[in-house]
């Protein structure tokens, strides 16, 4: 007995393993980076990064199966509600189920960085912001260091070269192989040490929105060139809209919006600058602009639907027919908008999984503002509402495989910063329990 408790002792407490997960998390980026580098020379990473990423979340798991035995019950029960319908699709079919239990493994990815991070919160609530923190800066600087390069010649454009463009080269994502997902974490890396630096250091917090600005319109794609400068501009006003009555919010609003008309009636030369305007103004000649917000995914999407709709069964349809199901009939089977194509893969559960991890983020996070008018909160609604609008026009942020550590991260962390000092009211850690 006495040693079943010094064990249980030794467990409830922060272990080596933990600063094993973390040292693991800040060089997260910089194996993603070798991984399109090799990718790009050699044609084949020999899954560098997915295996990387996979010992990253086995030993969160073996942590939360320690600590937070109902939090890591969780993640086989989505296994199982999103399963169904692929599973009878290989019935069919046959083949591989891999690609399916690689995509649900990263959908689930976020609720398990996000869940190790409270249970390592309530071992050591210091500890946990503190390793945070510098995670976050390791992977910031070395999303940096790829741009710098890129600029410097080195590594891949962001478009492929195109005839109607008179400028070949257009927009640089380094040595990272996916601009849409480096969009999408460089939001979530901005976005905490703007918020963080605006209260700690103002000189920070400028050099931050410049390079992080500097970063999206070397990479220039629209998530990042319009979500980057949303950041920058709300982000110093946060503590001030939350604190604001009705009618100073909507004089707030006002200005806001003048703002933005003043940003959208300079976009034109800025984008020309940068060597955006000529694409744009031919996807807006050809396809209106709908094109331009969609790119295409208006089309793709079509493709699947009367494909998948064709083929198989409105039963089979209702529980998803799998990427397995789309990828037998299509060489583009993704149509990246998330909500549409977790519908045609996992069904009505994969529809209302997305709904609800961008829900329970955004819900969660309104509840602190509300009870601790919490400024990192308010930044976070901002964030999750900036990425819920990616996910549906551009896609590959819940599937994303870069950008889990961090968001799941972020999101733990407005709970851990308002635990920290007692407030009227108390916050439980979501469905974290002993």
């Amino acid at each position: 007995m006495a040693a079943l408790m010094r064990l249980s002792a030794y467990f409830q407490q922060v272990l080596p393993l933990d600063k094993l997960i973390l040292l693991l998390c800040s060089c997260y980026l910089l194996v993603d980076a070798f991984n399109g580098f090799l990718l790009n020379q050699f044609g084949r990473s020999f899954g560098l990064s997915a295996l990387y990423k996979l010992l990253i979340l086995n030993l969160m798991l073996i942590c939360l199966s320690l600590r937070t035995r109902k939090a890591f019950l969780l993640f086989p029960a989505l296994f199982v509600l999103l399963v169904p319908g692929p599973f009878y699709s290989w019935l069919q079919l046959g083949g591989s189920l891999a690609a399916d239990m690689g995509l649900m493994l990263k959908l689930i990815s976020p609720f398990i960085a996000f869940y190790y991070l409270l249970s390592l919160a309530q071992l050591d609530k210091a500890f946990a912001l503190k390793s945070m923190h510098q995670v976050f800066v390791v992977n910031y600087l070395i999303v940096l260091v790829n741009f710098v390069l890129g600029a410097l010649g080195y590594g891949y454009t962001s478009y492929l070269p195109q005839e109607h463009l008179t400028q070949v080269d257009l927009g640089s994502k380094g040595f990272f192989n996916a601009a849409n997902e480096l969009s999408v974490v460089l939001l979530v890396l901005s976005a905490w040490l703007l918020q963080y630096y605006w209260h700690q250091q103002k000189l920070f917090f400028l050099a931050v929105a410049v390079s992080s600005v500097w970063c999206a319109s070397l990479m220039l794609t629209k998530t990042g060139l319009l979500g980057t400068a949303i950041l920058v501009l709300l982000i110093p006003l946060m503590p001030l809209l939350i604190r604001l009555n009705w009618s100073r919010l909507a004089l707030m609003v006002l200005l806001l919006l003048v703002t933005a008309s003043l940003l959208l009636w300079q976009a034109p030369l800025l984008l020309t600058q940068l060597g955006l305007a000529e694409k744009l103004q031919h996807i807006y000649q050809q396809q209106g602009l709908l094109g331009v917000l969609l790119s295409n995914r208006d089309k793709y999407a079509a493709e699947i639907w009367h494909v998948v709709s064709f083929y198989y069964s409105e039963g089979h349809r209702f529980f998803g027919v799998g990427l397995i199901g789309v990828s037998e009939h299509l060489w583009k089977y993704w149509a990246e908008s998330d909500p549409f194509d977790l519908f045609m893969f996992y069904g009505v559960a994969g529809l209302m999984f997305f709904l609800w991890i961008f829900i329970g983020f955004i819900a969660q996070n309104l509840k602190l503002i509300r009870l601790f008018s919490s400024d990192l909160a308010a930044t976070l609604v901002l964030l999750n509402l900036l990425l819920l609008l990616v996910a549906c026009i551009a896609g590959h942020v819940i599937s994303s495989g870069m950008l889990w550590p961090v968001w799941g991260f972020i999101n733990a962390a407005a709970l851990i910063h308002c635990s920290v000092d007692t407030t009227p009211k108390k916050v439980e850690f979501a469905h974290v329990t002993q």
